[in-house]
């Protein structure tokens, strides 16, 4: 992952240097969690509801012309990750309601290819992440417990620091992969306006790695491999491109 990490630094700072445009995007993410089936089924039962979280996607856009109709296009961003939950009431998880969220800030480099039918084009590549910071929140509910055990001991049961905690908290980096290996796809449209250009876009990320380092995951009756657990996200996003000065 290391070399990975260095070849595509490399390659950016090369089309930096080299880059005929570059310009701004400003994003909007909607990310989530693609999971194994099984495990999805296991959180089903248990009354969890996967949820979408939002964030933002900002950053430097590098472009270098290969032919007419074919840039090699090169982004550093900041981007918002993560996902939520929640969870409702019943017989499995012995009535227990509550929420979660985990967020998830990372600078990315995605390294593209873009492909342009006149205003129109699309963008495919890999990237590269990497995981600055975590922040946490699990919230529970259960009105049983805490009468039996008190607020403590009820939030000890579940697994979670308080039970009236509701506020995010900094997660332990040592349970998150630093590095976010995977790939992106974009499509949009450009138009000259003036000296620069203007540019909306759609656009979806897959992650090819998991983003905890542990992979295990059950109760007493059955263990869930997490080997499946990888971020996605869906971005909108618009931007400004400017031609580089000639010397």
């Amino acid at each position: 992952m290391k070399k990975l990490v260095l070849i595509a630094f490399a390659l950016f700072l090369g089309l930096g240097v080299s880059a005929q445009t570059f310009g701004l995007r400003f994003g909007y993410n909607m990310s989530g969690l693609r999971i194994d089936d099984n495990f999805s089924d296991y959180l089903d039962a248990r009354g969890v509801e996967g949820k979408l979280t939002d964030g933002i996607n900002i950053g430097l856009v590098f472009e270098k012309a290969i032919k007419p109709k074919l840039d090699f296009h090169a982004e550093l961003n900041f981007s918002q990750k993560g996902s939520a939950y929640d969870m409702y009431a019943n017989e499995f998880n012995h009535g227990t309601s509550g929420h979660g969220q985990t967020n998830l800030n990372y600078f990315e480099l995605p390294i593209m290819a873009k492909v342009k039918f006149g205003p129109a084009y699309f963008a495919i590549g890999p990237h590269i992440g990497y995981l600055l910071n975590a922040q946490e929140i699990k919230y529970r509910e259960n009105a049983a417990l805490v009468s039996a055990y008190g607020e403590a001991g009820a939030a000890t049961a579940l697994g979670v620091a308080s039970m009236q905690d509701d506020e995010f908290f900094d997660a332990d980096m040592d349970d998150f992969n630093r590095f976010d290996f995977g790939g992106q796809f974009s499509l949009g449209a450009q138009v000259p306006a003036g000296k620069v250009k203007i540019f909306a876009e759609a656009r979806a990320t897959v992650a090819f790695t998991n983003w905890e380092t542990w992979n295990t995951y059950g109760d007493d009756e059955e263990t869930y491999n997490l080997d499946y657990k990888k971020n996605m996200a869906f971005t909108f996003a618009v931007g400004v491109l400017f031609n580089k000065p000639n010397k």
